[in-house]
């Protein structure tokens, strides 16, 4: 009984990895697809919510402490 346990882990394990490594090229191959052309704008949308989430967390404690 102990080896078939053993066994189905090791499936599952292996199954995971599959998946793993499958999502990680998919990532891998977007990545490389909007570096050419989406690199700059998408560094610019995330400074600008970076600043707005600042922005907003600051008129958020002004508005707790008054």
């Amino acid at each position: 009984m102990q080896e078939m346990m053993d066994i189905q882990l090791v499936n599952q394990r292996r199954e995971e990895m599959l998946r793993e490594a499958e999502l990680n090229h998919k990532a891998k191959a977007l990545r490389a697809a909007g570096k050419g052309r989406a690199g700059r704008r998408s560094t610019l949308v995330w400074e600008m919510k970076r600043h707005a989430g600042r922005l907003l967390k600051l008129l958020g404690t002004l508005k707790n402490a008054g």
